[in-house]
């Protein structure tokens, strides 16, 4: 009995001290106010506002990104910039390499001067992206937007070779 005493004491004890506490402070007990609207300050003042065509536009370019990447089978990409990086720096390359992207087989071909060679690899569709990444000791990893850009990460060892550039759409005869 003694022991639900205290506690019922401390409770409303409690309860007084935090009541007096928020009169001294000046602290309100009511629920703050909660808006849809974002009031116009500096920060917010140059944000454009999304109309809804824009948005249109941007789904349509989505969705044929997405329709292109499952329509693909075969690509060849050919890089238009290329850079090695290592420790110190990335330098700009000579592009001399393509790939070829083979998706019935799983396969990524890295051809250089009409020699080529194949690595097995994975392909996953993300979206509007397709992510092939190589297994075995050379890492590679492309994303290809729809069927047309790509940008390639190659690793070797701990320096990398970065690729940018367009892909095509290839038939198995090539």
């Amino acid at each position: 009995m003694k022991i639900q005493f205290a506690i019922i004491f401390a409770i409303i004890l409690s309860l007084l001290s935090y009541s007096s506490f928020a009169k001294e402070n000046k602290i309100s007990t009511t629920s703050p106010k909660i808006t849809a609207s974002i009031p116009k300050t500096s920060a917010t003042s140059d944000i454009p506002t999304i109309e809804p065509e824009n948005l249109t536009k941007v789904f349509d370019q989505a969705e044929k990104y997405y329709k292109e990447g499952q329509a693909w089978k075969k690509l060849k990409c050919q890089p238009k910039t290329g850079f090695i990086c290592t420790k110190w720096e990335c330098a700009k390359r000579d592009t001399k390499t393509f790939l070829i992207l083979d998706k019935k087989n799983k396969t990524i071909a890295r051809c250089e001067e009409g020699i080529c060679d194949k690595y097995s690899a994975e392909f996953n569709h993300t979206g509007v992206f397709f992510s092939i990444q190589s297994e075995g000791p050379i890492s590679t990893l492309v994303r290809v937007l729809g069927d047309s850009r790509y940008k390639e990460v190659t690793t070797i060892g701990m320096d990398a070779y970065i690729a940018n550039g367009n892909c095509e759409s290839i038939t198995d005869d090539k």
